[in-house]
């Protein structure tokens, strides 16, 4: 069977979208196509592979999450996120980014205080 690269590539990253901790065989599975077919497809549409794509969209569903309710509890974003445990978020956060989530929140609201620090001043 013949796929469009962009096509399978875009139905792939709405279905990452919606849940970041889907692996590769259940979106094979969901997406009726091999899992080798729909990683062809990642690298040759974005040049990234599936594991670097679906971490590039956790975290950004990360930041946006942090950014818009800092005080947000960890475990409950990562169950949003569609991970079954704290752990295995806080894993794959520090994989993704090189630091825990906690970390990762302070650096965010750093830098929100900064650009807020920065419009007061200009």
């Amino acid at each position: 069977m013949s796929y469009d690269c962009r096509l399978l590539c875009e139905r792939v990253s709405l279905s990452l979208h919606r849940n970041p901790s889907f692996s590769l065989g259940k979106l094979s599975r969901e997406l009726h196509a091999s899992q080798r077919t729909i990683e062809k497809a990642i690298i040759a549409a974005t040049g990234k592979t599936f594991r670097h794509l679906r971490e590039e969209i956790m975290v950004e569903r990360v930041r946006s999450a942090f950014t818009s309710d800092p005080t947000r509890p960890i475990k409950g974003l990562a169950s949003d996120l569609g991970y079954k445990s704290p752990r295995s978020f806080a894993r794959a956060i520090k994989r993704a980014c090189g630091s825990s989530p906690e970390e990762l929140r302070s650096r965010i609201i750093r830098d929100l205080a900064t650009a807020e620090t920065t419009t007061v001043l200009a």
